[in-house]
């Protein structure tokens, strides 16, 4: 595979971004890196969910929607996901809660307004990151290309 052979030269590109938004997201959850992978499984499940995609930016962020339509997770789905023991990921979840970033709908956890406006620097380096891989790896299969 072309990344395969060419990490190396590609490491530094590819290492970069997520180093920033490793580190973004471990602060804004407090040092808690594992509050943020909590947070990304619950927004996972908001994401797959078919109205998610039909919302402009602005209406995100506006609080509008307090509450984002999810597919819906447990804390058991979560832990599963993550491999981590279902009680941590209780106690955390329960410190989410407080921070407003989600919610409980029954037995289901939901991604909140509060959250994606809290979010906002983590989601920028998302796109930073997914944008600086873009160009990485474009630039590497116009080179592998025009060498043929």
């Amino acid at each position: 595979m072309l990344i395969a052979e060419n990490y190396p030269a590609l490491a530094n590109d590819l290492l970069g971004p997520l180093l920033e938004l490793l580190s973004l997201s471990r602060n804004a959850c407090g040092g808690d890196a594992e509050k943020f992978l909590i947070m990304l499984v619950v927004a996972r499940r908001t994401t797959e969910h078919e109205l998610f995609a039909s919302f402009p930016q602005d209406e995100l962020l506006s609080g509008r929607i307090p509450v984002f339509p999810s597919l819906g997770t447990n804390i058991s789905s979560v832990a599963a996901s993550l491999g981590a023991p279902k009680e941590t990921v209780r106690r955390k979840v329960a410190d989410l809660v407080k921070a407003g970033w989600i919610v409980r709908q029954g037995n289901e956890l939901r991604f909140t307004s509060v959250a994606y406006q809290e979010l906002a620097q983590v989601r920028i380096a998302i796109e930073r990151m997914a944008a600086r891989n873009f160009e990485t790896i474009n630039e590497l299969v116009r080179r592998s290309t025009s060498a043929r």
